[in-house]
């Protein structure tokens, strides 16, 4: 089998994998209760795959004119290494524009993801998205 043959098997495989549709689905919103905040979302697998989008979320979010924003990765399932280091680049871009960038996740495999990087630590712990937007 040629290279080109097995990677048109893997884009077929893709194509017809329920997950791949709702794998890494991500969006931004403006908070209507708190409108000096935004909330972005992931749900879930983010992996290298969406890496890209995933900045540009947040580098989005963090020029929308927000003083907060929250990002909610409750719905997040998987959460790769790269990702998870990214936010450290992330809270010091958001920062340099004046934004707090603000983390809500829970789950246990996303914190082990958080914490192997180190970038934890970095970030408030908030157990829900509403104690988030009103700190």
């Amino acid at each position: 089998m040629s290279v080109t043959t097995a990677l048109c098997q893997v884009d077929q495989h893709r194509s017809n994998d329920p997950r791949t549709a709702a794998a890494g689905r991500m969006w931004s919103r403006r908070s209507a209760d708190y409108p000096d905040c935004s909330i972005a979302r992931v749900e879930g697998e983010l992996d290298v795959v969406g890496l890209d989008e995933f900045r540009a979320l947040l580098g989005r979010c963090s020029r929308a004119g927000c003083r907060v924003v929250v990002l909610d990765l409750r719905a997040t399932t998987f959460l790769c290494i790269r990702a998870a280091a990214s936010l450290a680049d992330a809270k010091c871009d958001a920062w340099r524009s004046g934004v707090e960038l603000r983390l809500v996740s829970g789950r246990k495999d996303i914190e082990r993801a958080l914490a192997i990087t180190g970038v934890r630590h970095l970030f408030r712990y908030y157990p829900t998205l509403r104690t988030s937007l009103r700190d």
